[in-house]
């Protein structure tokens, strides 16, 4: 016979646990649907945790916890999509990053649970929720704001290549524009910091002495060393993020999460290319990994 009054303990006190670090974790979000997603798997979460295995604490959940519930049926009785699996461990590691912050626990089981990946592309774009993820790791640093700025200009498009080339007097701060003198595979454009990454920015423009300086990259060698630079502060935010290990995630997949968006919001696979700085369509729908074939209209679900 199940003992209810143990179980109501145990969730009363898990969900006591959850419930303060929301706020940490809904103020890296870049969308509120996904927000909300990632809210209900929470929910689900600390009742699984409680009731399956009477946990009443973060620190008390193991990988074997953690595992379960990622691989666990969905409410219809069918096993968990990829995608699913995917988005339940990156729920998770956004409350065990804020519990960590919160001097909760020390550790993280799901950095150990490894998954198919999502798709058998060399690099896709990051979902909302991995975004949310990397930002809120991404300022990690107490010491500036480097590598968020980083990740910032990321989101604006902003390829390796790229970043060390972008100053401060290349950013308008009152709407956010940022403009990206383009590459050997990229054209010039005016790039769109989302409002999260134009706070990072700001940090990192009132750091610097000078605003001709370059806002991520202080070397001098922006076409070699400072490409390199770049791409390793996006690979620290990914590994730190736990994404290392996904075999089609790469620096370029947060400026395909950046032309997805636009796709998504607009239907319009040309502007999608005029935000990513490239001339085929058949490219820009490649790096965004939209199949107009099987998807003629994307963004309409």
């Amino acid at each position: 016979m199940v003992d209810r009054t143990r179980t109501n303990a145990a969730q009363s006190g898990l969900a006591n646990q959850v419930q303060p670090l929301r706020a940490a974790l809904v103020q890296d979000s870049p969308a509120a649907p996904q927000w909300e997603r990632t809210s209900i798997i929470l929910d689900r979460f600390v009742l699984f945790a409680s009731a399956g295995f009477d946990i009443t604490g973060l620190a008390q959940v193991t990988l074997e916890v953690v595992g379960a519930f990622v691989h666990a049926t969905t409410r219809s009785g069918a096993g968990p999509s990829i995608s699913t699996m995917h988005w339940r461990r990156t729920a998770l590691r956004l409350l065990f990053r804020a519990a960590r912050r919160a001097g909760i626990v020390e550790g993280d089981p799901t950095l150990d649970l490894e998954l198919p990946p999502r798709s058998s592309l060399g690099a896709r774009p990051l979902t909302d929720d991995e975004v949310s993820l990397c930002r809120s790791v991404a300022q990690w640093s107490l010491n500036g704001s480097r590598r968020a700025a980083v990740w910032a200009l990321a989101e604006a498009t902003c390829r390796s290549s790229e970043l060390p080339h972008v100053t401060a007097d290349d950013v308008d701060l009152d709407s956010g524009r940022v403009w990206i003198a383009g590459g050997k595979a990229t054209d010039q454009r005016v790039g769109q910091l989302t409002d999260w990454g134009l706070t990072q920015v700001r940090s990192r423009i009132a750091e610097l002495d000078e605003p001709t300086r370059p806002l991520v990259y202080a070397g001098r060698a922006p076409a070699g060393a400072g490409q390199v630079a770049g791409a390793t502060a996006l690979v620290d935010v990914l590994t730190r993020a736990g994404l290392h290990h996904e075999p089609d995630v790469r620096p370029g997949s947060v400026a395909a999460w950046a032309g997805r968006r636009v796709l998504d919001e607009t239907g319009r696979i040309d502007l999608a290319a005029q935000a990513l700085g490239v001339r085929s369509l058949d490219r820009a729908a490649g790096i965004v990994a939209w199949d107009w074939r099987s998807d003629p209209e994307p963004g309409s679900a």
